[in-house]
């Protein structure tokens, strides 16, 4: 093989130029790497860190959904509860309150019949008044008005007594 000065020339300028970049090219660019490569890991850590941490949230909101929701029902069915003694409650209080309308209604059923015969009982002692005169006035004999003055009588007794 035959060497000749450009070939050692290209050589030298090979070699100067490899040492140049590894002195200046290459500690930059491999500083540049590292750093990234770090990086990248910390980034990596980082990320599986924020991937538990995820995942312990997601367990711990599953855990206060189910806690949430038995309470919730824990809660309807208080409610529930409250509901019916409300309801019952107000059903008895109805109850009372119809037996005293009732009642109430009744006794003044009671007054107002009291107060007809009352009524009807003293209009049957003014018919009956007034029918006596009538008879008295057409001058009876004794006997006759003896007679229709105790019949009178005795069909006032049984008024009064259908009235009371």
């Amino acid at each position: 093989m035959n060497l000749n000065a450009t070939i050692i020339g290209q050589a030298i300028s090979f070699i100067l130029f490899v040492w140049f970049c590894m002195k200046y090219v290459w500690p930059p660019i491999i500083l540049a790497i590292e750093t990234r490569q770090k990086e990248i890991n910390t980034s990596l850590i980082n990320a599986q860190k924020a991937k538990d941490d995820l995942y312990i949230i997601q367990q711990k909101i599953k855990k206060n959904i189910l806690e949430s929701k038995k309470e919730a029902s824990n809660i309807l069915y208080e409610a529930n509860k409250q509901k019916l003694l409300i309801l019952d409650e107000a059903r008895k209080n109805a109850l009372i309150e119809s037996k005293s309308i009732i009642l109430n209604a009744q006794s003044e059923i009671d007054i107002t019949i009291m107060n007809a015969r009352e009524n009807l009982y003293k209009e049957i002692l003014d018919l009956s008044v007034l029918i006596a005169k009538k008879i008295i006035k057409k001058n009876l004999s004794k006997d006759d008005h003896a007679y229709v003055v105790d019949e009178f009588i005795a069909s006032l007794k049984k008024v009064k007594k259908s009235c009371l």
